[in-house]
């Protein structure tokens, strides 16, 4: 096996391996949620009954009449009364909405497995070529010398260098103790810091996921609980704890299409098709769905000159969606929120101004991070995830654009996308959006 063979071998078991560790990790965390949340009923169930926790002494069971798990039932003894509490529906529960979730991890870790493995061989490149470069200089050493010693470079040096990248492992750092392969050993330890880091980053990523889609199922698990208790007979029970069940289950969705989004573009599966397109055409049309869909608020027209790009029309109708969204959630009813669209600096632009709670300056560098909330209570409450300027964010860089955001805490804030202008003048494109 030549040396472009064993690097690449080597990248890929560092990369399975990571991936194997990230997908046990998410398996023991949906296990400690799922006790978790089997605790909690359980619990409910019995201080319904006892009127507090009755600790540890009172005997408790779990019974199954041949393997029927319908017959599933949790046994409990308190005051000399034997209270049975049927499971079958709490089970049925529990893979209605656990089956989605385990299908969406699923697939966040396939995509993870294999766009991972094509990420692993793009950063290889580098060391195949010196790997190629290190093979020529060993065969030259392993030639017959002629009348005085060769200079160069012992093939054992190499023969170490092969043995210590696979005995590496995760975290450690390549050293063979020869100075003359010092080179290669920083090289290589760069590559792996690379990797571990993208490691971290997807395993903070699974984390996070899995805790935003938790806070919803405790949400539903706590009305259906409520349901059972009196919703059977108290109709206004019935009717808030189905309004709450959809509202969660819709969040649900919308988070899980969102970290697939993000999830087919870290494997670069996310297509982009750009064309000629006008960015002040885009914003006109999204300003007047805006004035339809939402009457509360003033919209106004700010410039609207041409800006000629070459874009996905679909991709950055989404990013600018993302903006207004937020712009709403954070206006108070009849604020008013300004769209805009030029050019500036040999650059195109697009800019949502608002007149909201505005994000304090400690906030700003963090606003493009995956989850975060520079406001949590207020994003809960309005329905965000945490994920939509973290779309934004990587549509935009991949149209080779940046963001400028300006913004004072209880003034407003304004989000401009700045992109490439395109060299030719999009005329069809602006015509079309006409």
């Amino acid at each position: 096996m030549n040396a472009n063979r064993k690097f690449n071998s080597i990248a890929r078991r560092i990369h399975r391996a990571w991936q194997w560790k990230k997908l046990g990790l998410t398996l023991l965390l949906d296990i400690a949620v799922l006790l978790a949340c089997t605790a909690a009923f359980l619990y409910a169930k019995e201080t319904a009954v006892t009127g507090a926790f009755a600790g540890w002494r009172i005997p408790r069971t779990f019974a199954m009449d041949g393997g029927q798990r319908e017959t599933l039932r949790y046994i409990f003894t308190w005051q000399g009364t034997e209270n049975i509490v049927p499971l079958a529906d709490y089970v049925r529960l529990v893979e209605m909405f656990g089956r989605p979730l385990l299908i969406a991890q699923g697939v966040l870790w396939l995509l993870g497995f294999l766009g991972g493995a094509k990420d692993a061989r793009r950063m290889l490149k580098p060391l195949n070529r010196m790997a190629e470069a290190a093979q020529r200089l060993s065969d030259e050493a392993a030639r017959p010398r002629k009348e005085e010693v060769r200079k160069g470079v012992d093939e054992a040096k190499f023969h170490n260098l092969e043995h210590a990248i696979e005995q590496i492992d995760i975290g450690d750092r390549l050293s063979t103790g020869d100075k003359d392969l010092r080179g290669l050993e920083d090289a290589i330890n760069d590559l792996l810091n690379r990797m571990q880091d993208a490691y971290r980053q997807q395993a903070q990523f699974v984390s996070d996921a899995s805790h935003e889609l938790r806070t919803p199922i405790a949400v539903i698990q706590g009305y259906v609980n409520m349901l059972d208790r009196w919703g059977k007979d108290d109709e206004k029970v019935l009717d808030e704890s189905i309004a709450a069940i959809k509202g969660e289950t819709a969040h649900m969705k919308t988070l899980v299409e969102q970290l697939l989004f993000l999830a087919r573009g870290d494997s670069g599966r996310q297509q982009m098709n750009p064309e000629p397109m006008d960015l002040s055409a885009l914003m006109g049309e999204v300003l007047d769905e805006y004035r339809m869909i939402d009457p509360g608020h003033e919209w106004r027209c700010g410039r609207m000159d041409a800006a000629p790009v070459m874009a996905d029309p679909a991709l950055i109708k989404q990013a600018a969606r993302v903006l207004i969204d937020n712009a709403v959630r954070y206006t108070p009813e009849g604020g008013s929120i300004r769209l805009g669209a030029g050019e500036e600096d040999g650059q195109a632009y697009l800019e949502v101004q608002d007149g909201g709670i505005g994000i304090d300056s400690d906030d700003v560098p963090r606003i493009f991070d995956r989850f975060y909330r520079a406001d949590k209570a207020r994003s809960r409450q309005g329905g965000g995830t945490g994920l939509g300027l973290s779309i934004a964010r990587w549509i935009v860089e991949r149209h080779d654009g940046h963001f400028e955001v300006t913004s004072r805490a209880g003034i407003g804030t304004r989000m401009r996308v700045c992109l490439p202008k395109a060299e030719a003048p999009a005329d069809a494109a602006t015509a079309q959006a006409g």
